[in-house]
């Protein structure tokens, strides 16, 4: 019974460490969510100044606010 317990954890142990190394970016590629998420830059490699629109608020709830 115990030897049977010993076996089951080292299996799942090994498995875990395993699993664990396992790289989820390619090497000397980068991962791709990091490109598809970083902030914008212009052919001189400086930041965007450019200010994004949120939808949070619809033109007419934006229209009071500013009344």
């Amino acid at each position: 019974m115990i030897k049977k317990s010993i076996l089951r954890f080292s299996i799942l142990a090994i498995f875990c460490l395993s699993f664990a190394n396992f790289q989820s970016c390619k090497s000397g590629e980068g991962c791709e969510l990091e490109q598809k998420y970083q902030a914008k830059t212009d052919k001189d490699g400086n930041l965007s100044t450019k200010r994004g629109k949120s939808g949070l608020w619809s033109k007419k709830q934006k229209k009071k606010m500013r009344k």
